[in-house]
């Protein structure tokens, strides 16, 4: 079962972790704390508890152990992603084991989508839809894992070569978002605005492309609405923005084609074709879309 959004705790974790970073009391680190460590647990039996796995338990055991091994001279077991909390004899694992033990457990979902019927004929139980389920868990997993990395703060990306690296962007998205919620922050005219953008974000970390432009979108019509555009829809308001010199005529194709994106997918919803699980947009694809949006109205909020 899928829920949209999150529980009352999550959110207010989440908040308060927004107003740490905002103040310089948190920062980024490579470090995964035990709230992360049970949701990457709960990442990888989410996924390889389907009955499509049911002859592929072993396998994929065997494949990361032998990985975990040869590459890091450790037994490190999916189990130990929990964190031990005082349970019986199982010896904790360091925090580069265990960022070790994400890239073997998603090159092993790699492995058995190339593999499916390994170590045994194929079945009359393995129908095209477990095929399916198999061939997709690698990149469920990937997308979970980065949501989770992101939520908690962990500066490392998932990507799908089975590689985690440093998230190079970082330093933008801390420029670009902190100046945003800042310069919307307090100002009672940019109030939807800002609601709008931190919802964005909300869905961004969430791991929701779509509602994240969405979003995105909708904070940008609130801004150029704020700054006395007019117009019915993003199209018109930013061709209110150009004639009123809050952008300039050489940026008409940027502006065209961050208002085809938006539009495109406020469309496909409205058409009832997206909905929560759905990823007509790539997670990448809606990091750039709310991080140029909050550069933009940076710029707009400062004036022609």
């Amino acid at each position: 079962m899928q829920r949209k959004r999150e529980l009352y705790g999550e959110r207010e974790r989440r908040k308060a972790q927004e107003e740490q970073l905002a103040a310089g009391l948190l920062e980024w680190s490579d470090q995964l704390d035990d709230n992360a460590r049970i949701k990457l647990n709960k990442a990888w039996q989410d996924i390889t508890s389907h009955h499509a796995f049911y002859n592929a338990g072993d396998g994929l055991a065997a494949y990361i152990r032998h990985l975990m091994l040869t590459s890091c001279a450790a037994s490190v077991e999916p189990r130990q992603m929990e964190p031990p909390r005082g349970r019986l004899p199982i010896v904790d694992a360091t925090n580069d084991q265990l960022l070790s033990l994400i890239e073997a457990e998603h090159e092993a979902l790699q492995w058995l989508a190339e593999n499916p019927y390994f170590g045994q004929p194929p079945y009359p139980g393995m129908s095209a839809e477990w095929l399916a389920i198999i061939s997709d868990a690698p990149e469920q997993f990937r997308r979970t894992v980065n949501a989770i990395l992101e939520s908690h703060l962990v500066a490392l990306s998932l990507h799908q070569n089975s590689e985690l690296v440093p998230v190079q962007s970082q330093e933008m998205h801390d420029e670009v978002v902190e100046c945003t919620t800042r310069l919307l922050n307090g100002q009672p005219q940019f109030a939807q605005a800002e609601t709008r953008y931190q919802d964005a974000l909300r869905e961004l970390r969430a791991g929701y492309p779509d509602d994240a432009i969405t979003d995105a979108g909708a904070a940008l019509e609130d801004i150029l609405l704020a700054l006395g555009c007019t117009g019915n829809g993003l199209g018109e308001l930013l061709k209110s923005a150009e004639k009123g010199k809050l952008l300039r005529a050489a940026d008409a194709r940027f502006s065209s084609a961050l208002r085809q994106t938006i539009e495109w997918v406020k469309d496909v919803r409205n058409t009832g074709e997206a909905h929560g699980g759905d990823a007509n947009y790539a997670m990448s694809d809606a990091w750039m879309v709310v991080h140029v949006v909050g550069a933009l109205i940076i710029r707009l909020a400062a004036g022609p």
